[in-house]
């Protein structure tokens, strides 16, 4: 009884594999007669029988079907070739030297017509399509672990396009867990590798507040394109977000020596002695000066003046140079207040710094007028904080002018400040 059972059960199998191999043969035959949706329904149950579910030919054939419809104006618009590839991914899967050229030839067909519905994704800003389109690209290329084309250079500039569009995608979508692998396969690759990828990593990890991952791949980036301004700056920036001052003055200096005549490089090297020179706690609170309090006002000097020497017409470079000069025209004047007593050396001490407060208000005055001019034809249109640079450049020329006793102008810059308040 058994016996009967076990040959009636292995008889099963016979015919169900014996039915499947029918089914793949009656699948190409409607296939060959361009009746494209009874071929599907024959292949369908092959491909879905356990007997015939890892037979190539039978995946293989599938593929063509789709292929086949990918041609048929009838079907076209439906991207026929996306089940193609799926199809023939899985026959070169199952057995990577079946009817290998016809395979290798339709992959790479459709390889290219999924990059351009990536990139027609991607400029329709559907990222996610994008990503997953560019995907494909890249696990066509990278078949049999990229042996299958790799003779294939152009294939491999398109690879690496596609690698582009996909990562690009992901990051503008926002997922960057799928970003960050293809941005790094970027990084690492000869065709694709640009500095903007190092930036697009770094943006992630900040993003993400992964300071560790974030300053690795600044450190690689400078190191790749030691010259890159964006790069740079994106590093300078982390050490004035975080507040490194010794830091970020050891980058600025070093950026600088890299581009001497970058006037921004020297306005924010400049801001940063200056910075240095006069501390404040987290409240704003002035601190003491630092013992060389005078060499870093020095080095803020320098760096402002190669500033305004690249762009002499920028409000903000003369404003900060001609707060340079106030502020130490101010710290004279406070030591002049300490002095309480009468003596002939307190006097003379006196008038020593009177000296000097005067030499510093006459410094600061055409960087603060200067200032002052370039923003006043369009002041109606400023911004709030050019507003208020603005009106800090009349204060302090104001009390400049009232100091040299040239009271019309200290007047006339009075009139100045009280029409912006109307």
């Amino acid at each position: 009884m058994k016996k009967s059972i076990l040959i009636a059960a292995a008889m099963g199998v016979t015919m169900s594999g014996w039915a499947q191999k029918q089914n793949i043969q009656s699948a190409n035959n409607y296939y060959r007669d361009k009746e494209y949706k009874k071929a599907l329904e024959y292949i369908d149950k092959a491909i879905n029988d356990p007997s015939t579910k890892d037979d190539p030919k039978a995946w293989y054939i599938r593929g063509s079907i789709y292929m086949a419809m990918n041609e048929d104006l009838a079907y076209k618009a439906e991207k026929p070739y996306r089940e193609a590839v799926a199809s023939y991914m899985k026959a070169a899967e199952l057995k990577p030297t079946y009817e290998s050229s016809v395979i290798t030839q339709n992959l790479l067909a459709s390889a290219y017509a999924y990059y351009n519905d990536a990139v027609n994704e991607y400029n329709n800003k559907n990222y996610q399509n994008a990503t997953d389109f560019a995907q494909k690209v890249i696990a066509i290329r990278n078949l049999e672990g990229g042996k299958r084309y790799a003779a294939n250079k152009p294939f491999d500039t398109v690879a690496a396009q596609g690698l582009q569009i996909g990562a690009f995608a992901a990051y503008y979508g926002e997922k960057y867990d799928a970003a960050i692998p293809m941005l790094t396969a970027m990084k690492n690759d000869p065709i694709a590798k640009n500095a903007n990828v190092y930036l697009l990593l770094a943006d992630i990890y900040k993003k993400q507040n992964s300071d560790a991952q974030y300053l690795a791949i600044l450190d690689e980036a400078r190191k790749q394109y030691p010259d890159n301004q964006n790069i740079r700056n994106e590093e300078l920036n982390y050490y004035i977000r975080t507040g490194k001052q010794d830091m970020l003055i050891k980058k600025l200096e070093e950026a600088v020596a890299a581009d001497p005549n970058s006037a921004e490089l020297q306005f924010n090297l400049a801001n940063g002695y200056n910075g240095m020179a006069n501390p404040k706690d987290a409240s704003g609170k002035e601190l003491a000066k630092p013992a060389n309090y005078a060499e870093l006002l020095g080095k803020a000097e320098t760096a402002y003046t190669s500033a305004l020497k690249t762009s002499p017409n920028n409000a903000e470079y003369n404003y900060n140079a001609g707060v340079l000069y106030y502020n130490q025209a101010t710290e004279f004047n406070n030591q002049m207040n300490a002095i309480k007593g009468n003596s002939a050396a307190e006097q003379k001490k006196y008038d020593d710094l009177l000296k000097k407060r005067d030499a510093m208000f006459a410094k600061a005055l055409p960087y603060l007028e200067k200032a002052a001019s370039i923003m006043e034809p369009n002041l109606t249109s400023l911004g709030d904080q050019d507003k208020m640079t603005y009106r800090a450049s009349l204060q302090a020329s104001r009390e400049i002018y009232a100091r040299q006793n040239q009271l019309d102008k200290a007047a006339e810059m009075k009139k100045k400040i009280e029409s912006m308040s109307r």
